[in-house]
């Protein structure tokens, strides 16, 4: 951490540095209190014996507070609570002590030099650039309310919880297949068109012929196989069919005053279902009998919806969002799994559209450019896989740590 900041002491982000080293000090090195969780009156939590007092949790949360508002602007405590501050706070500071005991017994050791020049290097320490002895027992004293000695015994603590995420992080070195893959993902393209089927696409004329097909014998069938359904639909819409209706007299609405009414709506959207899988089947089948498909031709054809085509350019394998379709990692899959003509199947979309796609153009990655952007790729992955193998790790240490959480403190941060 220390480290970080003197490379980056010069840059203009010098502020909110200095501000990362308050944090991180008042988090590691907060005000001391003496005694195991059953001498302390109002202990947070433990971790494998190590405590972390009520003036630890505070002074970190505080200062985690202050600087979410300094980054947000808006920040207030209704964020924070929706932002679980308190539970963040706590993780961070459990992750800080489990990264130093696990370092220290796997044989990390810091020596009285790297300990020395850490104190030395930082710039909260210094007067005009040097370390200030003066500045340095203020500090720790008074702004850390702790002595040197405990102070030092906590930033030896820091510096091996450090050394053991450097050595996790760079563990997670990446290969040149895996390199070569997300730039692949990232740079193999498709151009493709997709007609959506959904619900609210069938138009409303239809929409009310259908209704008006559902006979009496329908809804009272389907009453008597289905009763259970018809009332859940009910209660989770009340206001929508107390709408529909107008009873003569001034009783309350009931569900029996409106059963036909949402076991017809039932119905309606069980034949829509219906209707979409039909259609979106004999698209397929359409388009792969016709290659000049148009959309006169769909009008014609399908003229139950209001259904337009959509371009779809440039997708490539790391797309989520698919414009027209919305979600749909799934979509994108197929996609790429057939890479030319119409999709021989249609594709029931995480949101549940029915989409018919088709492939205009598939564009391999130009493997000629991948060198020149290798490193870039390389250090984005790499970052988001060391993240990810240190989230890993710390929740492995934490499955096998003996941690002890005061849940009547913590209330007081959920607004219980």
């Amino acid at each position: 951490m220390f480290q970080d900041i003197r490379k980056k002491s010069s840059s203009v982000l010098v502020t909110l540095m200095l501000s990362a080293i308050i944090l991180t000090f008042v988090i590691s090195f907060g005000p001391e209190v003496e005694g195991g969780c059953s001498g302390v009156s109002g202990y947070v939590a433990s971790v494998n014996g190590e405590i972390i007092s009520m003036p630890d949790f505070r002074f970190a949360y505080n200062n985690h507070y202050e600087y979410y508002q300094r980054l947000f602007g808006e920040f207030n405590q209704e964020m924070a609570q929706q932002y679980k501050l308190h539970e963040r706070t706590l993780d961070s500071l459990i992750a800080d002590i489990l990264l130093a005991q696990e370092a220290k017994a796997k044989g990390f050791r810091v020596s009285e030099e790297e300990l020395r020049r850490e104190i030395l290097d930082t710039p909260y320490f210094q007067k005009n650039g040097v370390f200030d002895r003066d500045t340095y027992n203020q500090v720790v004293q008074v702004a850390l309310n702790t002595t040197v000695a405990k102070f030092e015994k906590k930033m030896e603590q820091e510096i091996l919880a450090r050394k053991l995420r450097n050595f996790i992080i760079e563990s997670g070195d990446l290969s040149n297949a895996e390199i070569r893959e997300e730039y692949i993902n990232n740079n193999e393209k498709i151009n493709a068109f997709a007609y959506s089927f959904r619900e609210s696409s069938l138009k409303e004329e239809a929409r009310q012929e259908m209704l008006a097909q559902i006979s009496d014998d329908e809804v009272e069938n389907y009453l008597e196989a289905n009763l259970n359904t018809a009332k859940l639909t009910y209660q989770d819409n009340i206001p929508e069919y107390h709408e529909k209706i107008e009873l003569e007299d001034e009783r309350e609405i009931t569900f029996e005053d409106v059963k036909h009414i949402v076991a017809k709506d039932l119905i309606l959207k069980n034949k829509v279902d219906e209707l979409i899988k039909s259609d979106s089947e004999r698209l397929i089948i359409a388009l792969k009998g016709n290659p000049g498909f148009s959309e006169e031709d769909f009008a014609q054809q399908f003229n139950s919806w209001n259904i337009q085509k959509t371009e779809i350019p440039s997708v490539t394998r790391n797309t989520k969002f698919v414009p027209g379709v919305g979600f749909s990692p799934i979509l994108v899959s197929k996609l790429f799994e057939q890479k030319e003509g119409i999709l021989s199947e249609v594709v029931e979309t995480e949101e549940s559209v029915f989409v018919v796609a088709g492939i205009k153009d598939h564009i391999p990655a130009d493997m000629g450019k991948f060198e020149a952007e290798k490193e870039q790729i390389k250090n984005r992955m790499r970052y988001a896989k060391a993240s990810q193998l240190l989230q890993d790790y710390i929740e492995n240490l934490r499955k096998n740590a003996n941690i002890k959480i005061n849940p009547n403190f913590m209330k007081i941060y959920e607004g219980e």
